[in-house]
């Protein structure tokens, strides 16, 4: 008996991997930031990048402010090309050179001619050194000349962007990806000092830059020493929430639906035996062929409700494709559970009728 009830928990474990299908593409739209084209003529002493989660006022969505800062010292006056690559922009905001604010073009225009692109095999690639290129789309490179005076320099770029989340997920993280790889084909380029201000009621869920140096509720502070040894570095963001609420996401809810699936597997097979010990019970059999398949996604529906309810305040199931997964699932797995706990009850009422001959 233990081995068919170990068979059926792999049916229901299984059942439990189905439900992260999806026929549509989960994730929104994310943002990866920009580099600049540099020039062995001049090297980036430092940069700051200034991150701000803001809400965005008519879809009420949340969206990444960025400032970023390079402090930029030539050897000599020069008129240095520069590149700022980013992908689904909300809308780049400004630049400035020294305080003065310049236009930028999109290397989205055919009228336009740069040496340091090139088509190959169907696609645009950049050119940051000799025979390095890397692939870019051309809707998401701007193109300004920076007039940079012999010694220091600030180049500033402002911006906002849309922020990439899993819509699959009860708790909405949003994604930020930044580009380090350009770092390195600098001929040399200083530490980067990360700011990310947070509203009181959001706070950092995952990243991967390490202990920050300075942390606060609404302040994270990361100094990269060594930005060209990382291609980028991403944060996921998002929303506080109860301890009760990260208790049961942390669990998952379609664990505890599992959970409750094999308790009344567990209640069905014994009130089976006792169909025949006893007497009693004569439609154990068949109550449980009809609830028990069912239970596996009704407590799902229940508790990632519930969950739901508790991070965003409404009672619903949001699984993208559930029904139809529920559609085309649910017969079989009747079909399987039916057949298995029919052979169940007959080896039972085999043993207790040996049993009761002996």
């Amino acid at each position: 008996m233990n081995i068919k009830i170990i068979s059926l928990t792999i049916i229901l474990l299984l059942a439990v991997l189905t439900l992260s299908a999806n026929m549509a593409n989960p994730f929104g739209p994310h943002s990866i930031t920009a580099q600049l084209i540099p020039s062995h003529k001049a090297k980036v002493l430092r940069e700051r990048i200034d991150i701000h989660i803001v809400r965005d006022s008519q879809d009420y969505d949340y969206q990444s402010q960025f400032d970023i800062e390079y402090i930029v010292h030539a050897e000599e006056n020069m008129a240095l090309p520069l590149v700022f690559l980013a992908l689904n922009l909300y809308g780049l905001e400004k630049v400035t050179v020294n305080q003065n604010e310049i236009k930028s073009l999109s290397l989205d225009q055919k009228e336009n001619k740069f040496s340091f692109l090139r088509l190959k095999d169907g696609y645009y690639e950049i050119s940051y050194e000799k025979d390095q290129w890397e692939r870019i789309q051309l809707s998401d490179a701007f193109y300004f000349t920076a007039k940079l005076h012999k010694g220091e320099n600030s180049v500033k770029v402002q911006y906002r962007s849309f922020m990439g989340y899993d819509r699959r997920e009860i708790l909405r993280k949003y994604q930020i990806e930044y580009l380090l790889f350009p770092s390195k084909y600098w001929s040399s380029f200083g530490p980067i000092d990360l700011y990310l201000h947070l509203e009181k009621k959001m706070e950092v869920y995952a990243d991967d830059l390490g202990r920050p140096k300075d942390k606060t509720d609404t302040l994270v502070h990361w100094t990269i020493e060594s930005a060209g040894q990382q291609a980028s570095f991403g944060i996921e963001v998002g929303e506080k929430i109860a301890f009760i609420a990260k208790a049961l996401l942390w669990v998952h809810p379609e664990t505890l639906a599992l959970i409750g699936s094999i308790v009344m597997l567990y209640l069905h097979i014994r009130y089976i035996y006792k169909k025949y010990k006893t007497g009693k019970y004569r439609y154990a059999l068949l109550i449980g062929n009809l609830i028990v398949p069912a239970s596996f996604y009704g407590f799902c529906w229940l508790w990632t409700s519930l969950a739901n309810y508790l991070v965003n305040g409404i009672f619903e199931h949001n699984a993208r494709g559930f029904i139809v997964l529920l559609i085309f699932t649910l017969p079989v797995i009747y079909l399987v559970y039916d057949l298995t706990l029919f052979i169940v009850d007959r080896s039972i009422r085999v043993k207790i009728t040996k049993q009761s001959e002996s």
